[in-house]
Formats: structure tokens, sequence, C-alpha cells
């Protein structure tokens, strides 16, 4: 196959590409390594080593991040053992592996450091075992919430509401979570110093910033909006912290939490496609003509909320190309079927309602074609389409 394209790539090469994309996977969780079992979890869990998150949630992580660390260590010296062989018996270019260090002593120095890596991991992973993980830098931050009692007690009282179901659990990424129970939040990362813990009594949790991903890895249809929420805590010994959770997953957060997330920065929380369609649908109406009615307006029949304020009134081209078609036949025929027609019902809808009314008779799989598309009156179902509606002077 080399020969055939003319590629012959050292060995080393493909071997350093490969080893850096497992690397990347491995250390960062993708979806595909963790669907694949290579995940540290799955390597901790033989002979059920870090045993169950449900029956003794921080043994189980104590444990998971102090083997991740043990196990993340050993890449560095697998990559340089793996170079050393590759280059020396499959390239060739040593008669053996001690040759190519003997030639590279800087290679050889390299290998010894990352051979004491893992050493020190398992070493420091060790001490912190002792007297059921007493050192583990987890206890540091439960030992500020046992004032009264021991860290014991405090890591069981969590353990007991993080059993019962009405908990929240959010994966904010592939290495790390937030836990909700009724009285503490809990996030969780990959490395022994990532835990962060909470007592609601003691948080404030703001909207610090949002984002917009046209394209979701979840597959949400329309993209999706990610939220930055910043947990403030009032005790200065307690470090603030910030979590990304998804918007669907907003509404849940709200209603475990104990107080309500403050939203200094107006930050609009989009939960579904159609409320996104909805901003989209108005900014397209405000460019519209506008239109003058001699009819008392009345309260939306739709939410009964707010004044009816828009009204369809037939200007796209569309119409007039039905129009022509209506003196032919056949293929003209269909165009006819498809074209708006004149609407003419007083007004009764508010501009929220309408947008959503058309929303809600589009495909719901295809979101990205809903503003070309047309969609029959509330009432009387005569079709229109976005620049057939007006608002109201």
């Amino acid at each position: 196959m080399a020969d055939r394209f003319g590629i012959d790539a050292p060995a080393t090469i493909v071997f350093s590409l490969f080893y850096a994309v497992f690397c990347t996977g491995f250390i960062y969780q993708s979806k595909e390594f963790s669907g694949a079992g290579l995940s540290p979890e799955i390597f901790l869990s033989y002979n059920d080593w870090i045993g169950s998150e449900e029956l003794r949630f921080f043994n189980y992580h104590m444990k998971r991040t102090a083997g991740s660390m043990v196990l993340h260590s050993l890449l560095p010296a697998g990559y340089f053992l793996g170079y050393s062989y590759f280059t020396s018996i499959i390239d060739g270019n040593h008669s053996n592996m001690s040759d190519f260090w003997a030639h590279w002593p800087v290679f050889w120095n390299v290998l010894l450091v990352s051979i004491m890596m893992p050493l020190i991991a398992t070493t420091t992973v060790w001490l912190w075992s002792l007297n059921g993980w007493e050192r583990h830098p987890f206890i540091a931050k439960l030992k500020l919430y046992a004032s009264n009692n021991t860290w014991r007690q405090v890591a069981a009282d969590v353990e007991t509401e993080f059993r019962r179901i009405d908990k929240i659990s959010i994966r904010t990424n592939p290495l790390s979570k937030v836990v909700v129970t009724d009285n503490w939040i809990v996030m969780v990362g990959a490395w022994p110093w990532s835990l962060q813990l909470s007592h609601q009594s003691d948080v404030s949790l703001q909207l610090a910033s949002s984002e917009h991903h046209r394209i979701s890895t979840e597959g949400e249809i329309g993209g999706a909006q990610f939220l930055h929420i910043k947990v403030i805590n009032r005790k200065p010994e307690h470090s603030s912290f910030i979590f990304r959770l998804n918007s669907l997953e907003y509404q849940n957060l709200q209603d475990k939490v104990t107080g309500t997330i403050g939203n200094f920065e107006n930050i609009q929380v989009y939960k579904t496609v159609s409320e996104r369609f909805v901003d989209v649908f108005k900014e397209q109406i405000s460019e519209n003509p506008r239109v003058s009615v001699t009819d008392e307006l009345e309260p939306c029949i739709g939410c009964m909320a707010q004044t009816a304020n828009v009204k369809i009134q037939r200007t796209c081209e569309s119409s007039q190309e039905g129009g022509a078609a209506a003196g032919g036949g056949g293929a003209d025929g269909a165009g006819e079927a498809d074209a708006c027609v004149n609407c003419y019902c007083r007004p009764m809808w508010c501009i929220d309602c309408m947008a959503k009314w058309f929303a809600s008779r589009q495909d719901q799989s295809s979101p990205e074609t809903w503003l070309g598309s047309k969609c029959p009156c509330p009432t009387c179902r005569s079709k229109f389409c976005v620049r057939d509606v007006r608002l109201i002077e």
C-alpha cells in the first residue's frame, strides 16, 4: 500500500499520532472512548475496587480520582517506551533499544523521569488511603463543614441525600458533574483536587454568562445554549465555583435549589427550539410594513394576557404567483394550492402567540426551514407566510 501511493512514513510518526489521539481521548473522555470501555472508571472497576457511587459517594470518587491520577501518570512512560521500541525494532534505526538510549542519553533521562511519575503517584495514593482515606484532598473540603461532627458524619449526610431519587445529577462536561440534593451542591471532577462542596444555606447562585452553539453534540434540534452558573459562598473559607449546564436543564436546577438563581445580566434562557424561533419570528415581523385598523383591539385569545397586536394581510409575492397560476391547470394548480391567500379575520392574536402557533405547524425535524415556510391562520385556516404578518400601529 505504501509503494502504491508513494507513502513511507516512519513507524515512530504513526505511533506518535496514534498515541496523541489515544491520550487525548483517554484523558478528556470523549464519548467514543467511554463507549468503547477505554475510561479510568472501567479499569478501576476491576474486582469492584472503586465500589458503588450510589452507596458510598465520596469513597467512590476518592478512589476514582486517585486511581485516575495513577493511570494518567503512566501515559508519558508508555509513550517513551513505545517510541524507543518503534524507532529501534520497527524502523531499524538502532540495533536494540539499549543502543538507542546510549545514542540519545537525553531521551534516556527523560524516560527515567517519566518512570518516576507513576511511582510517585502510586506512593501518594497509598499515603492518602491510610486510615480510611484520611489524607485525601476531598477530606479537607469535608472538614470545613465538620465543626460539630466528624468529616465522616458530613459525608454520611451528603451520601444519604444522594441516595434519594429526587436528586439532580448534571453532567457538565465529560470530566465533571454537579449533584444537587435537598441541602447540598456537590461538584466532582477527574482529579483529586476537583471537589467543590457547599451547603445550600450558605450560597447564592447567579447566571454568569451564556453561549450558543448552532450544532449540538447531543443531537438537539436547532443547536444548544449553555449557561454558566456561579455558586457564590458567603463563608470566606469556602471557595466559589462555576459550572456549565444545558439551558434545557436550567428549570430542573431552579426547582431543586432553595433560593432563586440571580440573573443580573438579563441573560435570556432558551428552553426549546420553538422559544428560540419566537425571537427570530418577532425580528422578522418588525421589518414588515405596519398596518392600521379601525377595530377595537381585544385581548389575545391565545394567552388573554396581551392585547392583540398583529394582523395577517397578504403581501408576499407567492400570493400573486398563486393568483396567476389559478388561470392554468396541471402543475399550476399545485402552485395555487401552496400560495398564500387573503385572510379577512380581525386582529385576535398577539405576536408571541402567533409565533408559537407558526412554529407548532412546522416540520419539527427541520427548524432551519421554518422561517421560509407557510402556516394556516389559527382562526380561518387561510395560508400565510412570515411576510404576511404585520404589526398594528
